[in-house]
């Protein structure tokens, strides 16, 4: 169901199986133009990741040049009240503040789950991959899924168990006897 919902992982998968259908190909040709593939898809979704970064690391320095101009705004006002002045530095202090927050409480979380996620999904291709180049190298469905199973992170990787009953009763379906 995971795969069948991620319409550009079944667009990936459906090419590669064309391309072994048809024969013409070696594993070594199919798994170099698949790793051409995994990385411009990569290239592609993580470009907000590099555009929110430099966002983020941006932000302290805007907050530096804000807090600048505001000292600057308040020696204008170096002959006022210490009320008047001590409320002109007061806001030049928000720029930086605020320069601080929005990087590191921000746009700092929000790459660093956006890099997550992008790294998430890349597996799954990767994980396709090698049941499909072990599937064309000459192994038997079981063993090529195996191939791709060992390539799940060990703290996410499902039994041998849950696999081959997944595969007997595929979405958990019961079948009436």
């Amino acid at each position: 169901p995971t795969v069948l919902k991620n319409k550009e992982l079944t667009a990936f998968i459906c090419d590669y199986v064309r391309l072994i259908i048809i024969g013409n190909a070696r594993s070594h040709e199919i798994e170099a133009l698949m790793d051409e593939e995994l990385n411009t898809i990569m290239h592609d979704k993580m470009k907000p990741y590099h555009s929110i970064q430099i966002m983020s690391d941006s932000f302290p320095a805007i907050g530096i040049v804000a807090a600048v101009l505001g000292v600057i705004k308040a020696m204008a006002h170096i002959n006022d009240s210490p009320e008047v002045l001590g409320h002109l530095i007061g806001s030049a202090l928000v720029g930086t503040f605020l320069g601080i927050l929005l990087s590191y409480c921000v746009c700092s979380p929000l790459v660093s789950q956006i890099k997550v996620v992008r790294n998430k999904q890349h597996r799954l291709y990767v994980i396709v991959k090698q049941t499909l180049l072990a599937y064309m190298n000459g192994s038997v469905p079981q063993v090529a899924l195996e191939y791709g199973r060992k390539t799940i992170s060990a703290y996410e990787r499902p039994s041998i168990d849950a696999v081959e009953q997944e595969m007997m009763n595929p979405g958990g379906e019961n079948k009436a006897a």
